[in-house]
Parts: structure tokens; C-alpha cells; sequence
């Protein structure tokens, strides 16, 4: 009766769990697959792997995910399951996604496909044959740890987990003595060699490499300790900020003012830009640009007295342009327009000692074009570019005497319209931008890739 009564509430209590599960949204469905899913990443990301496979599959069975059985692969890989992760991977890489899969899902594969081609070549081999023949035994039956070996697979290189193995073979009035111990590393194809005695005394096992080659695997770390396999590299992450410097030379040509070359005000010299640019869309940029310049002496300044000329300008812009791949070498090009400030200050001094000092300004609008490399060493871009700046000073703010405090033209608030004429700058520079990745400073690595299963599912 008490046995009765027992089957009877098993049955009952397994009725309701089933009808429960069965009677799930899905949503709720979703909604678990999620909780079990974000679970499964602390604990992947805190150095459990064991813990969070549970956690995987557990989301797996809930919602069929290709991100799910991304780090399914991922845990028993580094639980030194490689077989079984292996197949894993073959299940996420040949899972058919639609035309409108999610972007987690197409990724998933793809980094799917890259850790599968490393774990690959960690999967160790273990050969078995057997002394004498099988054909000459009968009844022949090999077990290894504890479970029957296939007679088929005899003389077939296997792929195995890493670990210790313990193997015996028997068969009618023949065998092995005892267990025989046998240690696979990763990477490496091992031969074992069960020779088999009558009676089963005296048995005899040779363990060997299948070649003298692989002495250097003894040293290959057990699988716990492998480092997690690299994704593959992709595309770069959405947006970023490059903040940088670019130091260079910059050289003007053409006329400040209408039959004024620039030759008269200045030459080739030394300047530095500041640069705030932001990352859009992976690929295009837009930000703001401070340029400082030094020109050098006038080599077409006409004089009779002597005379000592400093000459500097002052850029202020905005910019656009394409940076296909931050993350690698890559072309770079941006155009932009800004204001140029021209700033020289003319002292002239005559034999008998006196001396005048004049202080010009101009300014005017220019159109900026540049191109150039982008080398990444780290969180450092280096950037070397070759420049045009085209443009036009339009205003005299102001011509004095800055000896006596004379005005000479405007330097009342008024600006002096001048017969304008067209000048370009030339700039060769080297840029030196770090690189702040929104995508990597938003959050965990957790709480990244919480927004990207909750997007897909």
C-alpha cells in the first residue's frame, strides 16, 4: 500500500513540474534563458567554467542561441572537454541563421568559427592497438576507464580529452595483468600498445609518441590552465574618441595680401596641432582642431635699415572624415574649414639707432584637406599625415605702432576690408592620438555582453 501511495505522489509531483514547464510564455521562457545566461558570464568572467557550463546549457535548453552555445564551447573548453567542445562548435558554426538573424548571432558564429580553428590544434590523438592481432583473439574487448571501447576503433588515432586514462584488454584465455595508466597531453597523438599474454599473466603495455617529435608537448599546461581563446578580429567597436597632438612643419606659399607674398611675412616652420575628434559608426569622424605656428624669417622683405620679423599664426576649425579600421593600419583622410589668424610683429631699426615697431593681424576663412596612415600601437594611434589648408585673409583687424601707440588703420573695434588674395599652407605632420573606446569604457565585459544577448533574444 506504502509502495502504492509513493508511486502515486512521484507521479503526481512529476505531472506538475512538466505541465508548469510546459505552460511557460515565451517570454518567460526568454526572460530565464536570459537570467540563466547573465549568470553563466560572472561566473565564466570570475574563473569558474565548470559552474557556468550549467549555466549555459540551462539557458540553451530554455532558447535555442547561437550565443549560448558560443560559450557553452568556450566552458568546456576550458574545463578540458575539447572533444565535446568541439562539437559544440561545429553545432553553433553550421546552425542556419536567417537573412534577418540578430547581429549577436551572425557574431557568434564567426567567433565560433575563429576559437574552433584553435582548439583544433590542442585536441591530443590516442591510438590503440593490440598484440597479438584482434583477428587472432576472440571475444576481444578494451576498456578505458571503465567504459568499452569500440573493437572498430583499434588502430585508429582518436581525438581524446587531455587526462589520464586507464586501460585494459581482454579476451578469450588472453589479457593484460592490470590497469594501465596512461597520461595524454594536449596537442600530442599517443600510441598505446597493449600486448596481451595467455592467462593473463605477464602482460605487457608500451606507451609511446606516435613520433619523436613530440617531446616539446610535455610541457603544454593542462587545459584549466589555457588562456581563453582570442575572438577573431572583426570589425571595429561603434564609437570611440581619439584625443591627440601633431607636431610638424607646416609651409606657406601664395600672397597675404594683394601683392604681399607670403614670402614678406614668413617661411616654413615649426607648429603644433590639438586635436578632439570623435569616432561615429566605426568609420567616420567629426571634431575640432587647434593649430599653433611659428613661421620663419621673411626671405622677400624689401628694406633699406634693418629689420627683425616674428611671425605667427593661430588655426581654429572643424572636421570630418573616414577611419575604416582603428583597430588596425588603416587609411585616414578628413576635410575641414576653420579661421586663420596671421599675426606679425615688424621692428625696424636704423643706423643711428632709432627704431619703429609695427604690429599687423589678419584673418580670414580656409578649407583644410588631409591624408595619411594610421598605425595602432596600443591605446596610441599614430598618424602621419600630409596636409593643404586653401584660403583667403579677408579683414585687417589691426596695423599699430606699437613703439608709439600710433594707429595706423583700424585697431579701433572697426575691421579694414583689404584687397584679398589667395595663400595655401602645406603641412607635413605625425599625430600621436590615444584612443578611448566607448564600447570598452561603457562597462563590464558582463554587462556588455548582457546588451548584446538581450538584443538578439
Amino acid at each position: 500500500m506504502k509502495l502504492r501511495v509513493g508511486l502515486a505522489l512521484f507521479a503526481f509531483v512529476t505531472f506538475t513540474t512538466l505541465s508548469a514547464s510546459a505552460q511557460m510564455s515565451e517570454g518567460e521562457k526568454k526572460a530565464a534563458a536570459r537570467a540563466a545566461y547573465m549568470e553563466g558570464i560572472a561566473l565564466q568572467d570570475k574563473g569558474s567554467p565548470a559552474e557556468a557550463l550549467g549555466r549555459f546549457e540551462a539557458a540553451q535548453k530554455l532558447f535555442d542561441a547561437p550565443t549560448h552555445l558560443l560559450h557553452i564551447a568556450e566552458c568546456q573548453a576550458l574545463t578540458g572537454k575539447l572533444v565535446e567542445a568541439s562539437e559544440t562548435y561545429e553545432t553553433l558554426i553550421r546552425k542556419p541563421l536567417g537573412k534577418d538573424a540578430p547581429d549577436a548571432f551572425v557574431q557568434a558564429q564567426e567567433q565560433g568559427k575563429a576559437e574552433l580553428a584553435q582548439l583544433r590544434q590542442r585536441i591530443p590523438t590516442m591510438r590503440v592497438t593490440v598484440r597479438p592481432e584482434p583477428e587472432a583473439l576472440q571475444n576481444l574487448q578494451i576498456t578505458v576507464n571503465d567504459k568499452q571501447m569500440p573493437v572498430e576503433l583499434v588502430g585508429i588515432a582518436r581525438p581524446v580529452n587531455p587526462g589520464g586514462y586507464k586501460i585494459t584488454a581482454a579476451a578469450t584465455g588472453w589479457g593484460t595483468s592490470a590497469p594501465v595508466d596512461v597520461e595524454v597531453k594536449e596537442r600530442e597523438p599517443k600510441n598505446v600498445e597493449l600486448v596481451l599474454e595467455q592467462g593473463a599473466t605477464g602482460g605487457v603495455v608500451v606507451v609511446g609518441p606516435a613520433t619523436a617529435g613530440n617531446a616539446g608537448s610535455a610541457g603544454t599546461p593542462p587545459p584549466y590552465e589555457q588562456p581563453k581563446p582570442k575572438p577573431a578580429p572583426g570589425s571595429p567597436s561603434p564609437a570611440g574618441l581619439l584625443l591627440g597632438i601633431r607636431p610638424g612643419v607646416f609651409i606657406p606659399f601664395g600672397e597675404v595680401t594683394k601683392n604681399r607674398s607670403f614670402d614678406e611675412f614668413g617661411t616654413a616652420g615649426p607648429g603644433v596641432g590639438l586635436d578632439v575628434v570623435g569616432r561615429l559608426a566605426r568609420l567616420f569622424l567629426l571634431g575640432g582642431t587647434l593649430e599653433l605656428t611659428t613661421l620663419g624669417a621673411p626671405s622677400a622683405f624689401k628694406r633699406d635699415t634693418l629689420a627683425e620679423v616674428s611671425t605667427h599664426t593661430i588655426y581654429a576649425g572643424v572636421l570630418a572624415g573616414i577611419m575604416p579600421n582603428v583597430d588596425r593600419v588603416t587609411f585616414v583622410a578628413d576635410a575641414g574649414v576653420g579661421l586663420r589668424y596671421l599675426s606679425r610683429t615688424l621692428t625696424l631699426s636704423t643706423p643711428d639707432g632709432s627704431s619703429t615697431k609695427t604690429d599687423e593681424k589678419y584673418n580670414g576663412l580656409e578649407l583644410a584637406i588631409s591624408a595619411g596612415l594610421s598605425i595602432p600601437a596600443g591605446p596610441i594611434r599614430i598618424v602621419p599625415k600630409a596636409g593643404l589648408a586653401f584660403g583667403q585673409f579677408t579683414d585687417r583687424d589691426c596695423v599699430r605702432d606699437a613703439t608709439s601707440s600710433t594707429t595706423l588703420t583700424g585697431c579701433a573695434g572697426d575691421t579694414t576690408k583689404i584687397a584679398s588674395a589667395s595663400h595655401t599652407i602645406v603641412n607635413l605632420v605625425v599625430g600621436l592620438y590615444y584612443h578611448v573606446d566607448f564600447s570598452k569604457k561603457a562597462g563590464s565585459a558582463s554587462a556588455s555582453r548582457f546588451f548584446t544577448t538581450a538584443s538578439a533574444l
